[in-house]
């Protein structure tokens, strides 16, 4: 059995989103003072995501990526690294990489798929203007510590213009110099009032942008990831994610798990299905719940358009709570 939607496209990508905190408070992704988080009766469990994990593995997700808020905000979140890559060939995280300089040993023992190091800065005032945190140093460190380690890491990056698009072309170069790919996303203006539609740049001007600096930046064929591949001479990788423009939506495989135990099919959705009280009913067993996740799936949507088009204006929406 697949998760097949009627779209004739496969879920093989789960993203599970393992809390709704984040030690950061950065300005495409929450207010200042923060949102009402999760209580922690109200989230998964680690038992419960892992029981849901198997569950999505027997449906043929092979891949997992953990991400939050911040997931290694969570306490003991060794504990759910290692027995989810008891389950999954591919395990991957998205961080702010402030917080797992102590884990770096882990990771290299379970032998993480890849880390994707969100950074919206290489300038310390502006990283600190944007995440509105003094933590560039630490994650600098750790970045560098990761790639000297061997971890596959990538760097993620949210463009927002006239305030950090004029570091583009300096973060390409740090990608060059330090061997690592880096990638740029659009900002995404969930909320009229968030402040991300005055920022919002476009994944064709950020990759005419970088054209402009190096005129060997070539597009590959599309692979079906989330991102637009482009090589700088045939060797540097840098990604360009259209995540507002949404000009890959017709090769989606991924889906989402919040840290509410709501299944997602699109970044975009504002409603799923609910997963977490599923698990917490002694007369739902695993299969009902696994044709719960194939039912979920088929509904998915043509593209995030169509999902948008649905949202309620009115209702904030926080990054963090969605899982990116």
């Amino acid at each position: 059995m697949k998760l097949r939607d009627t779209h004739n496209r496969i879920a093989r990508y789960l993203r599970i989103g393992v809390t709704d905190r984040c030690n950061l408070r950065c300005r495409y992704c929450m207010p200042a003072e923060g949102i009402d988080f999760a209580h922690r009766d109200d989230i998964l469990s680690y038992e419960e995501i892992i029981r849901l994990a198997k569950l999505f593995s027997d449906l043929g997700v092979d891949k997992v990526r953990l991400t939050g808020g911040e997931p290694f905000v969570r306490k003991d979140i060794d504990v759910l690294l290692r027995s989810l890559s008891d389950v999954f060939a591919k395990v991957h995280i998205t961080t702010n990489a402030t917080l797992f300089s102590d884990h770096i040993n882990l990771l290299k023992e379970i032998e993480i798929s890849g880390l994707n190091i969100s950074i919206d800065s290489l300038d310390r005032d502006r990283f600190f203007m944007i995440t509105r945190r003094d933590s560039y140093a630490i994650v600098m460190k750790n970045i560098l510590d990761c790639i000297k380690n061997g971890i596959p890491t990538k760097l993620n990056i949210v463009v927002m213009k006239g305030v950090n698009d004029m570091e583009i072309i300096d973060f390409v170069r740090f990608g060059i110099e330090h061997n690592v790919e880096v990638r740029f996303i659009e900002a995404m203006p969930f909320n009229d009032d968030d402040g991300n539609r005055d920022v919002y740049m476009p994944a064709t001007e950020i990759a005419e942008m970088i054209a402009g600096e190096f005129p060997s930046l070539q597009k590959l064929v599309a692979d079906g990831s989330s991102s637009e591949k482009y090589t700088i001479n045939g060797k540097q990788t840098v990604g360009i994610i259209p995540a507002y423009s949404r000009s890959l939506c017709s090769s989606c495989d991924r889906i989402r798990l919040t840290p509410q135990g709501e299944l997602l099919n699109c970044l975009y959705a504002q409603t799923g299905t609910n997963l977490l009280a599923m698990v917490r009913d002694e007369k739902v067993s695993d299969s009902d719940i696994q044709q719960a996740i194939v039912d979920s799936v088929l509904l998915k949507k043509k593209s995030g358009l169509e999902e948008e088009a649905l949202i309620d204006k009115n209702a904030f929406r926080s990054m963090t709570t969605i899982g990116g």
